[in-house]
């Protein structure tokens, strides 16, 4: 139906909490719009309890996987308790899953943020504490170790999950490679084809010895030169600073849940009408603007010449238009 005059046209992405800014031509460092491969964290998670709680933790008879856990940890410092099972039923623990982020080159002693989750049907865990809990990678080894008292969220209003700052120490490190075969690569972040070869042509000018090259969209290889293989991590910076100026999409961001509308400053509209609920909207010259279209509508509005979705934005809702109607028109020009 619509008509758009830039391409790529108008991108309409429909998601919750979406934040992106208008976007204009400007040099950006190579490290704002991309990572050398290997610089990554990785996942770490735990079964653990928390104890402590003021009758907000889990009931046994809908969470009797907490009273097994609480006997096991019993059993471990040596006081029996099979005798007394049917008399154990606090409601001060909650069994948690407790995650965390192993930043790459962690080394031991250093501390992690935790957070944990209650697996049962605890109404709240703040103010309890967190027992001793290792912390496995993906491949079930233990790289750290995790406990403390557990405080809320931030401004969260949920209460079944908490946060542990700096509950977990490292036990055991990382290492990741960085290099391979005297090779730095290089990721961008959102891949490009035009921003990846403005990279490469950065590279080269400050370094034109240099061998690099744009694998794809996203991967670009550059080979250490002999004289900084002793120095990666100069080199390496140094490759960081380097700035370019990145491609830049015109985009339509909608967060219908908030009603907030982000456009990049160049989007425009070709000629189109469109009509919904009592708005109707003609742009540009259409030789019957309003054909096919409920003329019964009490709010049209004519743009005569193409106007960018900026301008649009600005004239519905300086004449009053909602911005759940607002969201639709948008939706319905892509």
């Amino acid at each position: 139906m619509a008509i758009l005059t830039r391409i790529p046209a108008l991108l309409a992405c429909l998601f919750i909490g979406c934040l992106l800014a208008s976007q204009s031509a400007q040099a950006v460092r190579i490290k704002d719009i991309a990572d050398v491969e290997g610089m990554r964290s990785n996942a770490l998670i735990g079964y653990g309890l928390v104890v402590g709680l003021d009758n907000t933790g889990d009931t046994y008879n809908m969470s009797p996987f907490t009273i097994n856990s609480v006997t096991a940890l019993l059993q471990h410092f040596g006081v029996n308790v099979e005798s007394n099972l049917n008399y154990m039923k606090p409601k001060n623990v909650a069994a948690v899953m407790v995650t965390a982020q192993l930043p790459p080159f962690a080394h031991p002693g250093q501390k992690l943020d935790v957070t944990v989750s209650s697996m049962g049907n605890a109404t709240s865990l703040r103010g309890g504490t967190l027992l001793v809990t290792p912390l496995m990678g993906g491949d079930n080894k233990v790289y750290a170790v995790a406990q403390g008292l557990v405080s809320g969220p931030g401004t969260s209003s949920v209460k079944t999950v908490g946060d542990v700052p700096y509950g977990a120490i490292v036990e055991k490190g990382t290492s990741p490679s960085f290099t391979e075969n005297g090779m730095v690569q290089i990721v961008l972040r959102n891949p490009d084809f035009i921003t990846a070869n403005a990279a490469v042509d950065a590279i080269k000018k400050a370094y034109p010895t240099v061998e690099v090259h744009a694998v794809d969209p996203s991967l670009i290889q550059v080979k250490i030169p002999s004289d900084q293989s002793a120095n990666p991590v100069g080199f390496i910076a140094s490759l960081e600073k380097l700035q370019l100026t990145p491609d830049a999409s015109d985009v339509v961001v909608i967060n219908p849940r908030s009603g907030i509308v982000v456009v990049g400053q160049n989007v425009r509209i070709g000629t189109v009408a469109v009509s919904y609920k009592n708005t109707q909207i003609s742009i540009g010259e259409l030789s019957n603007p309003y054909y096919g279209i409920n003329t019964g509508t009490q709010n049209p509005f004519v743009i005569s010449n193409t106007t960018t979705v900026g301008d649009l934005v600005s004239t519905l809702k300086d004449a009053g238009v909602g911005a759940d109607t607002l969201i639709e028109v948008l939706k319905a020009i892509d």
